[in-house]
């Protein structure tokens, strides 16, 4: 409670901890101002000091200092899941990109073939390498991640 935003600062987003200091140092000196309140007559020690702050500003600045905690755990968490689906990303081009160069496929200049073809007028699907979803065969990118499909630039 003696720097607002310190949980901002370890997860080095300053601006967000800056913010959250100059609000709860503004709020802070706001209500003590609007409540004129003298904290050096209060006694020696900061815990004097905040056993004799008025219920009307105590409790907003616990709620902002609640509120700033509650923002750096989500944010904390975020980050957490953007790292791991990045890493789960990563991993699977990395599998992907593993099993296309094994062999099964020499020539990438030519679309992979679909393993069932139908005979309604749709064309063919195949597996975009880049991100795994099924795309049409006659596209020179794929619908769903915008990649250029490797057999693209071989007209």
């Amino acid at each position: 409670m003696l720097f607002p935003g310190l949980g901002h600062v370890v997860l080095r987003r300053w601006r967000r901890a800056l913010l959250w200091f100059l609000t709860i140092m503004g709020g802070g000196v706001a209500l003590l101002l609007l409540y004129e309140v003298d904290v050096a007559s209060s006694g020696n020690s900061p815990t004097e000091a905040a056993a004799a702050l008025p219920i009307d500003v105590a409790v907003p600045l616990l709620l902002l200092y609640a509120l700033s905690a509650l923002d750096a755990y989500l944010v904390g968490r975020a980050d957490i899941g953007e790292q791991k689906r990045a890493d789960a990303t990563a991993e699977a081009i990395r599998r992907r990109t593993a099993n296309a160069d094994d062999g099964s496929r020499p020539d990438r200049t030519t679309p992979p073939v679909a393993a069932v073809t139908e005979d309604d007028g749709e064309p063919p699907e195949v597996e975009c390498p880049v991100c795994g979803k099924e795309t049409d065969a006659e596209l020179d990118f794929c619908h769903w991640c915008t990649e250029p499909l490797p057999w693209a630039n071989s007209e």
